[in-house]
């Protein structure tokens, strides 16, 4: 298994059930990318498989997050609520889009999966988890 994205710990926020859940997330999109370097045939279980746990994780990391921003009366709560839900939509689109036959999916969803893991995890997890410390100070 070569992995897509290799955990560093520039990713953590400093939260630990959140690094936690992310490092999870990683782990995740680097099993889609390798389903995505399989056999054609392996390609469609595995990518099934690992998008339905994708799902499910996506919306307990969410919850406990959201969870998080409210207990905190996180000022960003509702932009930052409002990306969580946009990525849930795309998600959505990409099995969607894979499930009426579409070719590229896996591959494109994969990237984007990994582009926005970073921007989420470096720009606005990590805008939240500094507010979350300033509180604690």
């Amino acid at each position: 298994m070569s992995d897509f994205i290799v955990w560093d710990p520039s990713f953590e926020v400093g939260i630990a059930i959140v690094d936690k859940q992310h490092k999870h997330l990683v782990y995740l999109t680097n099993m889609l990318y390798n389903a995505c370097l399989g056999e054609k045939g392996g390609l469609d279980e595995a990518f099934r498989e690992v998008m339905k746990e994708l799902v499910d994780y996506v919306m307990i990391h969410f919850k406990d997050e959201e969870r998080l921003m409210e207990g905190i009366k996180y000022p960003n709560f509702p932009e930052h609520k409002q990306k969580h839900e946009a990525f849930v939509k795309e998600i959505l689109t990409s099995v969607n889009a894979y499930n009426q036959g579409k070719q590229f999916v896996p591959n494109n969803f994969v990237r984007f999966l990994r582009d926005w893991l970073f921007d989420h995890i470096l720009i606005t997890d990590k805008a939240m988890a500094k507010y979350y410390f300033s509180l604690t100070k």
